[in-house]
């Protein structure tokens, strides 16, 4: 990993995700990232990983998928970007939608900002770390909780029907 920031350049292939891993790991190594800050960039990450392999590149090995990373002394950036046609991610955002489609609100939930560039073919994803505390981190993994029980419970009423 050289100095402030970092690059990968990932196949179309869910098996790729151990090296979106194995940069958090050095990630949080590196600039003493604790447990939680760990898991809400796993889970950001991983999310926007499956929506560029899944919806960007629709698995075509043809593609590539790339995550670049920077780091301020006052936040990590990651950018995560598919070769695909793009989307509207506006009108997306302000859509309803099912529970296998909310990889963006969990992002959002887990993340401090979080922004689309290229049509919606890049999405750029921002912790904040000028004070990785506590109070923030319990914080994002009550919002992970809460939506991640909400996705539950709308599946078990989905199966009641």
């Amino acid at each position: 990993m050289k100095g402030n920031s970092d690059s990968l350049k990932l196949k179309s292939s869910s098996s790729e995700l151990n090296k979106v891993e194995k940069l958090v790991e050095a990630l949080a190594d590196k600039y003493y990232l604790n447990d939680s800050y760990f898991a809400n960039i796993m889970v950001a990450l991983t999310e926007a990983f499956n929506n560029a392999l899944t919806h960007g590149n629709h698995n075509d090995p043809s593609k590539q998928i790339s995550i670049d990373f920077s780091y301020t002394d006052k936040e990590l950036i990651f950018e995560v970007s598919d070769q695909g046609e793009g989307f509207d991610h506006l009108l997306f955002i302000n859509t309803k939608h099912s529970e296998n489609q909310r990889g963006i609100e969990l992002i959002q939930s887990v993340s401090d900002k979080v922004e689309f560039s290229d049509n919606g073919r890049c999405i750029s994803i921002h912790f904040n770390v000028a004070s990785v505390n506590q109070s923030i981190s319990q914080s994002r993994m009550s919002a992970f909780g809460q939506q991640t029980s909400a996705t539950i419970k709308q599946e078990d009423e989905n199966k009641g029907h």
